[in-house]
């Protein structure tokens, strides 16, 4: 029987009905659908010029020729309206039932949200949450003395890391821990303000109609029970962890002897806390592999070679055009290229990358550093990206998944600060280190991220747990332990209760959707997996040959590389993650794989070390977490 199907659709501005037979509808579904993408796409374009104009105002002294810039509050508001709106409409649309793959895909993306789609009022407040988490975080609120008297209040970051980041008295590294936790959850504010922050969340999540809220904090990743995926790879890696644990742990009970630390436990917070700090520390309180053995100093060589922050930006510039990639213009050095002021960089002085195609632009931190030359790898390798995905339509225009474009920028940090890529710059004389020094490097590269990927993975899977209703609200502060201790091996370093509320404050920063621990977590893992194939499309990693073993890769000037990261970049969300994943690595599934070959000789090693020191591998810690 032949019947009329009405499909009425809200246009943003208009509301248009079909009464369309149903046999020829589908057509009709693609046309309407394009008219409200288009229309989505203009009002996207006039955001774009409002983050043109921010950043010509930015870097003009306050003066943009395109006229008065708007603020941030502005451009956000607008693209809350245009997502919200566009998303109430797509999801109208039996994606079933349109034919092109593209269509499906862009109407699949942009038809689902997280905070965006909840209602303004709640959007406002949760972002009000947001602000008031990250407070604790920047906020000058520890006094690290009786009183306020002599000196101003600290803030957590950077005031206390950096204090502890240097500190060897474990009085001090005690009391700032539980200072600074007693002062964000004075009359439970942290508790609170993070319990209605999920609830938030749970709202966003019945919006797309996910019984489970945590399905809409992984939207993105477009998989059924992803954490599943992530605890796997914290497994695989789990042996080399366990064995770096033991060997830091027998180093903490020397230095801190104090800390009561036992040698079949669990490491302290506070200490654990310190040691992932320490990755970037000149001056490591820790020892290392070989301590009579130094890395070669770089900080003075790279200023006479590279001089200024400009040519550190054109080395990077150039690391991607030698893979074949696009060429940066001096046109884009000159306009859209440009210096943060000193009073602007912070503590962190990371730069920022803008996208308002059809340009692109870079805002750079001052500071000329070995830090700063592998981190500008990174930010050129998310501007590469932005110059290839802006060729496509609206709503694919951006990373297949977050952490994607973070993870191949991790590729090129990677590479960029291999002693063979720094010989290749003349910042050292020789392309590789010595047996001890290559141990020393891959140890301290083993504190950046051997340490990190764990907690990651812990304050994303407390996260999920709470949303999901896995842990309740009155066992919050010894739920987050109990994962501590199976995942970390870490413990408070005091006795705490329930009324504590002990996250840390990478948590809090995580916390933003944008800057999730999930993202980071997916970029670490992500990033070695895709090294690891760059590396072995250039020929640059010979598994099993010591002189190109994967730690020292540079994939500098591979065509073969460069060529499977831009048909990567190309792609942009037009695809599923796994199958662009897929294209580079052979494999459907994050893998702790290359971390483990990147680490390979630093595991052997720890093996041996700790066997010769007749240290045990692995914890049983103490329940420190009382349920009063």
């Amino acid at each position: 029987m032949r019947w009329l199907l009405l499909l009425c659709v809200p246009l943003l501005v208009a509301t248009v009905c079909f009464a369309l037979p149903k046999s020829n509808h589908t057509a009709s579904y693609e046309q309407s659908t394009l008219r409200i993408l288009n229309v989505a796409s203009q009002r996207m374009h006039s955001i774009w010029d409002m983050h043109k104009r921010m950043f010509l105002q930015l870097t003009s002294k306050g003066k943009s020729p395109l006229g008065p810039a708007p603020t941030k509050q502005d451009v956000d508001l607008e693209t809350y309206k245009l997502f919200y709106e566009l998303a109430a409409n797509l999801s109208v649309v039996p994606v079933e039932q349109l034919r092109d793959a593209k269509l499906q895909r862009r109407v699949q993306r942009l038809s689902k949200l997280q905070l965006r789609g909840l209602r303004f009022s709640d959007y406002e407040l949760a972002k009000e949450q947001l602000r008031s988490m990250q407070t604790f975080v920047s906020g000058q609120l520890v006094c690290t003395h009786e009183e306020c008297t002599s000196r101003k209040p600290l803030a957590m970051y950077p005031h206390i890391y950096n204090q502890n980041m240097r500190s060897k008295r474990w009085e001090e590294l005690r009391f700032n821990w539980y200072t600074w936790r007693n002062a964000i959850n004075d009359k439970d504010t942290a508790r609170n303000t993070f319990i209605e922050y999920v609830r938030l969340l749970r709202v966003a999540a019945t919006y797309n109609g996910h019984v489970t809220p945590s399905r809409t904090w992984y939207l993105y990743y477009e998989t059924e029970n992803f954490q599943a995926e992530m605890e796997a790879v914290i497994w695989e890696i789990m042996p080399l962890y366990r064995e770096m644990h033991a060997f830091l742990r027998h180093a903490a009970m020397h230095m801190y002897p104090k800390a009561e630390i036992k040698d079949d436990g669990a490491i302290p917070a506070p200490v654990m806390d310190q040691m992932i700090s320490q990755a970037w520390y000149p001056h490591q309180i820790f020892p290392t592999p070989h301590p009579n053995d130094q890395l070669p100093s770089v900080h003075h060589r790279l200023e006479e070679v590279l001089v200024t922050p400009v040519k550190i930006n054109k080395k990077a510039a150039e690391f991607f055009e030698s893979l074949g990639l696009n060429h940066m213009s001096d046109n884009f050095f000159e306009r859209f290229a440009r210096r943060m002021g000193e009073d602007e960089a912070g503590a962190d002085c990371k730069s920022q990358v803008y996208y308002f195609p059809p340009e692109v632009a870079l805002r750079y931190c001052p500071k000329p550093d070995y830090k700063k030359l592998m981190q500008i790898h990174g930010s050129m390798a998310e501007l590469q990206y932005n110059v290839y995905k802006r060729e496509l339509p609206f709503g694919l225009d951006i990373e297949p998944c977050p952490g994607f474009a973070s993870a191949l920028g991790e590729t090129a940090v990677l590479a960029s600060g291999t002693p063979r890529h720094l010989h290749r710059l003349h910042i050292l004389l020789n392309d590789s280190l010595t047996e001890n020094q290559s141990l020393n490097r891959l140890f301290r590269m083993g504190v950046h991220t051997l340490l990190a990927v764990p907690q990651y993975f812990i304050n994303d899977r407390f996260l999920v747990d709470v949303m999901d209703g896995r842990i309740r609200t009155q066992d919050l502060n010894c739920a987050y332990w109990r994962l501590q201790d199976k995942y970390a091996g870490v413990q408070p370093p005091i006795w705490r209760t329930m009324k504590d509320f002990d996250m840390d404050y990478r948590f809090y920063r995580g916390l933003n959707p944008d800057q999730s621990n999930t993202k980071k977590f997916i970029s670490e893992i992500l990033g070695f997996q895709f090294y690891r194939s760059f590396c072995l499309a250039s020929g640059q990693y010979k598994p099993g040959d010591d002189i190109y073993p994967l730690h020292n890769c540079d994939f500098y000037d591979s065509k073969e590389a460069g060529k499977l990261m831009r048909e990567m970049m190309q792609l942009g969300a037009t695809k599923h993650w796994r199958d662009v994943m897929e294209m580079a690595t052979g494999e459907r599934k994050l893998s702790g794989r290359g971390i483990l070959e990147y680490f390979a000789p630093l595991f052997t090693w720890l093996k041996e070390r700790n066997q010769q020191l007749e240290i045990e591998h692995g914890w049983d810690a103490e329940d420190m977490c009382r349920k009063e």
